[in-house]
């Protein structure tokens, strides 16, 4: 099957065909590999995703492409010498057609930029990314998203051809942007340009011009091994994501009425006073602990001749029953052994450092009693998780633990 018989490549904005079915294939549950003497259909390479979409009115679920030639994967039965109609799912392609042509742009203008090679591509789902080779600043991807907008614009001519060996060599070495050898064995290859600005070997489906795109935004970026991975959106994928943010900006500036640009100075003023209420909130617990603790600081009973201070609370805060344990623990020679039920069961354990023992091993062996985690030093360790019924059994295996090290 050469490039005229694969009509994606000639072609990339026909959807509808007729072709022949030259070979069949039974793949179980229902599906058939379907095999054309020629096809619209794109099957999955090059970090780009298969076309989808009917082979005779039946479902295509994936294409691929091996020895054989293109393989279609057909929910229902088709016979060889079959003349079909296939139809592809176009607005699939021309998304795929938008991103994969951002792609070839970005990669050249970090090339240009700062010399970042791509080294990787996928282009999913939801958002597209390209794999850098070595870090890229905040001032370049900002750079980078304005130049290749800027091409964008330009409305420059996509086209694509296939070369020789003997051509691409000497294309090659004259700096045309193609940086590739060609593996031994290759003959010819397929070279997508896009007009006074990049040259590719790629074997996708592209716009037929730079204006098809519409826009190219950058959303993300991260550091991966070593170098930096970019997350972009193309086209229609852009203009989903502005549209859903613009509708979030709209119903927040909504609720705090006021205009959505003024909503960076109002979060930047709420979060502050997010943080000086916090601060307030954390000295009040404190200061609420200390009552709690003077209240129930008193020994309950006693432990290899020192005081022993145990509870369970219903509802309570891990760190409101630490800030007890810590006050009480402070306040003479005594073992605290607190259990918290509600929200969240916790364990927190608490004694003077003058006192024999190690509140870390005790929290360790109650919480393995009820399904928990945890640990900590000498004088103070904490837990939690598990189940809460088993509280009481836990408090007990501690205190036995204890009274072992004292006494």
């Amino acid at each position: 099957m050469d490039e005229m018989e694969r009509g994606y490549l000639s072609d990339p904005l026909q959807g509808d065909f007729t072709a022949t079915v030259t070979k069949v294939e039974d793949a179980g549950d229902g599906a058939w590999k379907v095999w054309l003497d020629r096809t619209l259909f794109y099957p999955e390479s090059g970090g780009q995703p298969d076309d989808r979409g009917t082979l005779g009115g039946f479902k295509v679920v994936a294409v691929s492409e091996g020895d054989s030639g293109v393989c279609h994967l057909v929910k229902g039965t088709l016979e060889t010498g079959d003349e079909i109609n296939g139809h592809v799912d176009m607005a699939r392609r021309f998304d795929h057609m938008q991103q994969h042509t951002g792609q070839h742009i970005l990669s050249r203008v970090f090339v240009s930029l700062g010399g970042l090679m791509t080294v990787g591509f996928h282009l999913g789902e939801k958002a597209s990314t390209i794999d850098l080779s070595g870090a890229a600043s905040d001032e370049m991807i900002a750079k980078a998203e304005r130049e290749a907008n800027a091409v964008v614009f330009q409305d420059l001519e996509v086209s694509a051809r296939v070369i020789g060996r003997e051509e691409y060599e000497s294309a090659r070495e004259d700096g045309d942007g193609l940086r590739s050898r060609l593996p031994a064995g290759v003959s010819s290859i397929r070279i997508v340009e896009i007009e006074d600005t990049d040259s590719s070997t790629c074997c996708g489906t592209h716009c037929l011009s730079t204006g098809m795109i519409g826009i190219i935004k950058i959303i993300g970026t991260e550091k991966v091994r070593g170098g930096t991975r970019v997350e972009f959106l193309c086209g229609g994928r852009a203009l989903g994501d502005y549209a859903e943010k613009h509708g979030v900006l709209t119903a927040f500036s909504g609720e705090m009425s006021t205009d959505w640009r003024e909503l960076g100075s109002i979060t930047e003023k709420l979060v502050t006073e997010n943080k000086s209420l916090r601060k307030d909130r954390d000295a009040l617990s404190r200061e609420l602990a200390g009552h709690r603790a003077a209240e129930i600081g008193k020994p309950t009973g006693e432990i290899g001749g020192y005081g022993l201070v145990r509870k369970i609370f219903d509802s309570a805060g891990a760190g409101e029953v630490r800030e007890m344990a810590t006050k009480i623990k402070e306040s003479g020679p005594v073992v605290v052994l607190f259990g918290i039920i509600s929200p969240a069961p916790g364990l927190v354990f608490a004694c003077d450092p003058s006192i024999p023992a190690d509140m870390g091993s005790a929290l360790r062996e109650a919480a393995a009693l009820i399904g928990g985690k945890g640990g900590g030093g000498k004088d103070f360790a904490q837990g939690g998780g598990g189940d809460p019924s088993k509280m009481e059994e836990a408090l007990d295996a501690a205190e036995k633990k204890i009274r072992e090290m004292i006494e």
